[in-house]
């Protein structure tokens, strides 16, 4: 819900030829409808993503995750404060809550989200999820994660990482950039923070566990070097150039929270209890799914579409997400039956909206503070759609 609630309740009414109710009739029955409803929605969306696409993306048949973190300011009421918890600095304290993401990179499915304050660092609930998580892929991880515990535990339970690591992390490290070689495989030991941190979690780590990892050299066109740390030893099957483009990937879920800033604005609830705006910040987490499974549906038939042009085409998923908006109560207030027609005529409508994909050249970042009601600032060649 974007526009004011009455207005939001006549157009929703109208679709299906029926009254509208009231705004305070609405408010007072969503009431009674728990967030986790929502939580678990969103969730079952990812998990029958896999069901209903056994062809979804894998790299070297497995499946590629990124796990990052990102921030999201909510409306400044003391309740939501007390709830989600606070983002503090110098001059004031704002209600806002972290999201902790992991994120497949070759479907655009959001797999899992954590919710937490910023008093508990990503790293420690990013400890606590390796066991939780499909054993059968990959993660990569940004530098913010880097150590040995995240290794550790991805071994104990029989995944992959890729994490970009700090170039003084260990003195084997250091001596890695300054070498010549574009890989090395070196042994870690597990100890002093890593373990404490792990330790402090209950995760029963063990003292001074040795393990092998993989070091892979990344030189940027500036001439810096940065150093990816790897459990795929395999060489044949996963060149070093591969480990580097598997990072490169990482950037996915960077768009992603882009897109459910921008396009789908996740600051903009529709409530200002604690209840309400955590419905819909699932709900938001859900539409994006959605979105996702209308576009990886549609892949060959855009293909077909644009196989003669000069520049792979793409979905637009900011068109998408205002078409899927119109079209959701249609589905919910359907018969099973009609779905199938109805999804055809959907699909078709996103496909009629494409863009190109086009590599932009390296840009220097450009961070832009936020005024006014604190709402995140998306690109201005994009309108709202919803």
């Amino acid at each position: 819900m974007r526009k004011s609630t009455a207005i939001e309740l006549f157009d929703f009414f109208a679709g299906l030829n029926q009254k509208a109710v009231t705004k305070s009739a609405f408010v007072q029955r969503r009431q009674f409808i728990k967030p986790q409803f929502f939580k678990d929605f969103f969730l079952h969306s990812a998990k029958q993503f896999y069901a209903c696409f056994s062809h979804h993306h894998t790299f070297r048949g497995l499946r590629v995750f990124a796990v990052d973190g990102t921030g999201q300011r909510l409306p400044r009421e003391p309740w939501i404060g007390q709830a989600f918890g606070y983002h503090l600095n110098q001059h004031d304290r704002v209600p806002s809550t972290r999201i902790l993401a992991t994120f497949d990179l070759l479907n655009k499915i959001i797999f899992r989200i954590d919710l937490h304050t910023q008093k508990s660092a990503e790293i420690t609930h990013a400890y606590t999820n390796v066991a939780k998580l499909p054993k059968e892929a990959i993660y990569v991880y940004d530098r913010g994660f880097d150590g040995y515990g995240l290794p550790f535990l991805h071994r104990r339970y029989g995944s992959h990482f890729v994490i970009r690591v700090k170039k003084g992390l260990s003195p084997d490290i250091r001596g890695f950039v300054k070498g010549s070689d574009k890989e090395q495989v070196i042994n870690v030991v597990l100890k002093d923070r890593a373990y404490r941190s792990l330790r402090d979690l209950g995760l029963a780590p063990e003292w001074k566990a040795i393990f092998p990892v993989r070091l892979v050299k990344v030189i940027l066109p500036s001439g810096e070097i940065e150093v990816l740390m790897t459990s795929l030893m395999d060489r044949k099957r996963f060149h070093y150039k591969r480990i580097v483009e598997l990072y490169g990937w990482r950037w996915g879920v960077e768009t992603a929270f882009h897109n459910l800033k921008s396009f789908l604005q996740l600051a903009l609830v529709s409530a200002y209890t604690q209840p309400g705006v955590e419905q819909d910040i699932w709900a938001t987490f859900w539409n994006y799914n959605i979105n996702s499974v209308l576009e990886f549906s549609t892949e060959q038939q855009v293909q077909k579409a644009t196989e003669n042009r000069q520049y792979f085409y793409q979905i637009n998923r900011n068109v998408a997400a205002g078409l899927i908006k119109r079209w959701i109560p249609i589905f919910f207030c359907s018969s099973k039956s009609k779905w199938r027609a109805k999804t055809k005529v959907l699909k078709e409508q996103i496909c009629r909206h494409l863009e190109p994909y086009r590599l932009r050249p390296s840009r220097v970042r450009k961070r832009r503070l936020i005024r006014a009601q604190e709402r995140h600032i998306y690109e201005s060649n994009y309108r709202s759609t919803f």
